[in-house]
């Protein structure tokens, strides 16, 4: 049927940990960091930000964004106020999106852009621009024996010159491997974008996780004038019950088309809300350390964790990122109906240790999403430990 409608498929991981994550005592797939409480954000707080909140009139806030909420995203990525619009990372997304599409259709007469795609990814990077009625190709991360997950520069090259591509997507450090270009690669990208006028869309809601002490790549908004920077509190900033992200481009017509936008959606975020993430910016080395500080720890809990089972389990740790991508192997891929969603599902039922299989990314079903930037991770690690004991003594009692 000509013009048929395309519609949007269930976002399965979201799906999957609505039904289990706020059960699980100990979930172990989540991409948020340990959330910061209410006490915390107000103690640091200025006399500014102080006053601010004890006179805070509960209204509508402004359309864009708080002022003072612009100027600080504003110094965070080295662009102007007036290139941001304040939204949820989610609606983002959407907005974002929908709009590049429109863009495309109205001032380029394009009507199916080819787009390019990082994955596996969350799947609404991927899912809006189909449901838009979008050309989507995969560009596929690979698991590299004694390297780890790298996306390949000359895939890039190939699929954009062979399929006339108008966006690119990308996330990086990327969600679920932790994945991060070095600054070459990076620059190769935005070069990629520039030559051939490609918009670039650029999820970086897990910038300045970095672990390693390297610093993170350029915020592709500040760098190119057809970027379109997706960032936000919920990852690194450890605030995801605030539900404040943004979108920042230098592109004045696709910013005013996403504006207007916007209005058919939340037209404003919440006001309480907005005060706390200005307080969280003015505080960001403080929360940003924070964050990193339960990351590495984890990091090396995990490390030894998985160095004593490389008969099951494959990991290379991500050098930023709240995520990373594990391989499972052995005889935990024949449990329940079989792959990583079958030992996912057996590891909660027995446990309560909640992981994500590769499946709920539409991926190879041998990998399992691991987040690593919870305080719970020590107590999940315990519990899978005594899983694999009891199941692998199981074993051998049968085998006798």
């Amino acid at each position: 049927m000509a013009n048929a409608p395309i519609y949007h498929q269930p976002l399965k991981l979201e799906r999957y940990l609505i039904k289990h994550e706020y059960v699980a005592p100990h979930p172990m797939c989540c991409s948020d960091a340990e959330s910061v409480t209410m006490q915390e954000i107000l103690e640091l707080a200025d006399e500014e930000c102080t006053k601010m909140w004890k006179d805070l009139s509960l209204g509508y806030p402004e359309c864009k964004g708080h002022p003072l909420l612009l100027e600080e995203i504003a110094r965070l990525h080295g662009v102007s106020a007036e290139d941001i619009l304040v939204a949820a990372p989610q609606e983002g997304i959407y907005i974002a999106m929908k709009c590049l599409v429109e863009l495309l259709d109205k001032n380029f007469q394009i009507v199916r852009p080819h787009v390019i795609v990082t994955y596996p990814g969350y799947q609404s990077l991927y899912e809006n621009v189909k449901a838009l009625g979008c050309d989507v190709s995969y560009w596929t991360a690979k698991l590299c024996d004694g390297i780890g997950w790298r996306f390949d520069l000359n895939e890039l090259e190939e699929l954009v010159a062979k399929n006339d591509t108008k966006i690119l997507v990308v996330n990086f450090p990327h969600n679920p491997t932790g994945f991060v270009p070095t600054s070459d690669q990076w620059e190769r990208i935005l070069e990629i974008c520039k030559s051939r006028k490609i918009f670039l869309f650029s999820d970086e809601m897990y910038r300045l996780t970095d672990n390693d002490g390297s610093d993170p790549l350029s915020s592709a908004c500040a760098v190119y004038e057809n970027a379109i920077t997706l960032f936000g509190l919920s990852k690194t900033f450890a605030l995801p019950g605030l539900r404040i992200g943004w979108v920042v481009t230098r592109n004045k017509p696709l910013m005013a088309l996403m504006e207007q936008t916007k209005d058919y959606i939340s037209i404003c975020s919440s006001a309480p809300s907005e005060i706390l993430s200005i307080i969280a910016l003015r505080n960001k080395d403080w929360l940003i350390n924070r964050t990193r500080t339960i990351i590495v720890e984890n990091l090396t809990l995990l490390d030894e964790f998985f160095k004593k089972h490389p008969h099951l389990f494959e990991w290379y740790p991500p050098s930023a990122s709240t995520t990373g991508f594990l391989r499972v192997k052995g005889w935990l891929l024949k449990l329940g109906e079989g792959g990583a969603m079958g030992f996912c599902e057996e590891v909660r039922a027995a446990t309560g240790v909640l992981l994500a299989s590769a499946s709920l990314f539409d991926f190879d079903d041998q990998y399992v999403r691991v987040g690593f930037a919870r305080k719970s991770i020590p107590q999940a690690l315990a519990a899978l430990e005594e899983f694999i004991k009891s199941r692998e003594s199981r074993k051998q009692s049968e085998g006798n």
